[in-house]
């Protein structure tokens, strides 16, 4: 039997590498300050030597806290018999996504009790959860949101342990044996797992939809090494929760619209251990739109702020180390990398607008100390981030989320209260007007910048009005053309998303029939899309498109196989493959058989081998050269 090759979460050289990359990071920051300020401008010089110098201090603590993202505590399997509470908190979701979400409880294989909590107080759901054997729960009121539900909930159950799912996150059949042996720790609250996503065409996706999303480096190399100073905090979903422990917190925070971060402070700080398991048990549906993301993103950086503001501020509240402390702070921070981005973004336009430059250097000098600064950033994050991490991807997304997290900051000064607003799980006929706008900010600096360019160069051949060096001029270009190109790419691929189809296509290859229920007669076809209420196909030979009766029989590699009825099947374009290409449409009462089509989708999918979205050993630093597969 072929050994398998033992899993790398840390490469033997990264603390030489990360030592190293440290020294030359403070030369630079050292040199800066030392010997490129200009003393005209020295407010300008400044700003700027400031926005590097957060830079290093994010590094610093990025380096640190991802120094070790080995499984802290070997996995052990759970006792028999505990007593386990499945809540699954739902307000506007549709029906289809909620649908897959108990699909998934029930081939959980831990016995358990699932619970739905309407806080949308809507028959459909109740009717919904009872045909799925789940156990109904809403509230007379609905005051705190989704905290407000869960606390709720608390007080109508008597789990041992409670597991918090989104309405759209879908757990796998071993997510309660693959967690609950962690708690054979009395001292451990919680066990956090990582987001995982189904729907690889979404906004936060690799343009080219494969599993890398904007998350990736927070879920697959950020969390686990917060393990080690016993940080890594509560994501809301997915997760298990010893109940004795959220009671004596008073149940989860309702102070906050980041109920969880919150609630974990308050654990940590009564001495109650959290932990990161690395390992994918649950898959959801990410933002499909930049508005979604956006909503999302500020929902966490407004209730971040609100935490630091109150008397549980990790800051000052008693009870944490300073790891503890040195942690949260690390994550409080990201939200003020937006100025960073901010500043960045107006200094070339400044440059190249008003002729004033912040450094007193000449360009050779610069760029051999400047050159070796930025590679080294590269690799360093790269190797660091287990090659999860992705300069030019990483930096879009900074971009993205640059205004967001600068409009959260007045959070932390005000007493406005703030409103608890579930991200949209599907888009509608408005979608792309919604996009548009939610852009526009970029569009504008975009502008700017490109019209910052023009303008320089035009002065450069006007007679008499050329005060630029020529060294200022090349560098605030360059750097402008950079900006520009990213914030363009970011925009790109938010125009050229397609948001036709309300259900996610997942791409398959599975060989299938068409088999006409009356006659018997069945003609081979080869499935490369499927979803809830449709497929499309590859066929050879001409299909009886009109006749009635008809199922589709797949067969899929590693999954039994079953049939869906046909409501219709219409031509469509030809395929690159060559083959002709048609597409079909289910019938709305599937019966039986819906419950096969989710569970294949839903659950199977997922996590079967080709789509297998966990490698941990399957790491590379150079791959930002490496062209993707």
């Amino acid at each position: 039997m072929k050994k398998s090759k033992p899993k790398v979460y840390n490469p033997p050289l990264l603390p030489i590498f990360s030592f190293l990359s440290s020294i030359y990071f403070i030369y630079y920051i050292w040199w800066r300050a030392t010997a490129t300020l200009n003393p005209d401008l020295p407010f300008f010089s400044w700003v700027l030597w400031s926005a590097e110098a957060f830079g290093l201090v994010s590094y610093f603590l990025f380096s640190w806290i991802t120094r070790n993202i080995a499984p802290k505590i070997p996995y052990t399997k759970p006792a028999k018999g505990l007593k386990v509470d499945i809540f699954i908190p739902t307000y506007d979701e549709d029906l289809d996504i909620i649908e897959a979400t108990l699909v998934g409880c029930q081939k959980i294989q831990y016995a358990h009790t699932t619970y739905v909590l309407d806080d949308g107080n809507r028959a459909e759901v109740k009717k919904l959860a009872q045909n799925q054997e789940c156990v109904y729960i809403t509230r007379p009121t609905h005051e705190n949101a989704k905290a407000g539900n869960i606390n709720y909930a608390l007080q109508q159950t008597d789990g041992e342990f409670i597991v918090v799912l989104d309405a759209d996150m879908v757990p796998q059949p071993n997510y309660l044996e693959r967690t609950l042996g962690y708690f054979k720790d009395k001292k451990l609250a919680l066990v956090q797992l990582p987001q995982e996503f189904y729907n690889w065409d979404s906004i936060q996706h690799g343009s080219k939809g494969t599993y890398w999303h904007e998350q990736s480096l927070f879920f697959r190399v950020i969390q686990p090494g917060k393990n080690y100073s016993d940080s890594a905090f509560w994501c809301g979903s997915p997760s298990v929760i010893r109940r004795s422990a959220l009671l004596e917190v008073g149940g989860v925070a309702t102070e906050t619209i980041t109920e969880d971060i919150h609630t974990t402070v308050r654990l940590h700080s009564r001495g109650w251990k959290t932990m990161f398991v690395n390992e994918p048990l649950a898959f959801g549906i990410a933002p499909q739109t930049i508005k979604a993301f956006l909503l999302q993103r500020l929902r966490w950086a407004q209730g971040t702020m609100q935490l630091y503001r109150s008397k549980d501020s990790p800051l000052w509240v008693r009870g944490l180390t300073m790891k503890q402390r040195l942690s949260y702070l690390s994550s409080f921070l990201a939200y003020f990398e937006a100025f960073q981005k901010l500043i960045l973004l107006l200094t070339p336009i400044l440059i190249l607008s008003f002729d004033i430059f912040p450094m007193d250097v000449d360009l050779i000098p610069f760029m051999l100390r400047w050159v070796p600064y930025f590679i080294l950033n590269i690799f360093a994050n790269q190797l660091e981030g287990r090659g999860v991490f992705n300069y030019f991807k990483t930096e879009k997304y900074n971009l993205l989320k640059t205004i967001i997290f600068i409009q959260s900051t007045f959070t932390l000064f005000g007493k406005k209260s703030l409103t608890f607003r579930v991200t949209p799980k599907t888009t509608d006929s408005s979608v792309y007007r919604h996009e548009r706008i939610s852009i526009r900010w970029y569009m504008g600096i975009l502008g700017v910048i490109v019209a910052a360019m023009i303008y320089a160069v035009v002065r450069i051949f006007l007679p008499h009005a050329q005060t630029f060096t020529w060294d200022a001029f090349v560098i605030a270009f360059v750097w402008a053309g950079y900006n520009s190109y990213v914030i363009f790419l970011a925009i790109r691929e938010i125009l050229t998303k397609r948001h036709e189809r309300k259900q996610y296509r997942f791409q398959i290859n599975a060989a299938g029939e068409i088999i006409n229920t009356s006659s018997g007669q069945a003609e081979n076809v080869h499935i490369i899309d499927l979803s809830i209420t449709g497929a499309g196909l590859l066929i050879d030979q001409e299909l009886n498109i009109k006749a009635d009766n008809q199922e589709l029989m797949v067969n899929p590699e590693g999954f039994e196989a079953f049939k869906i009825s046909i409501e219709k099947i219409y031509k469509r374009c030809c395929h690159p493959s060559g083959k002709d290409f048609v597409g079909i449409n289910f019938k709305k009462d599937l019966g039986p058989q819906r419950d096969e089509l989710f569970e294949f989708l839903f659950v199977h999918l997922p996590r079967s081998e080709e789509n297998i979205l966990y490698r941990v050993n399957d790491w590379d630093p150079f791959r930002i050269f490496r062209k993707a597969k």
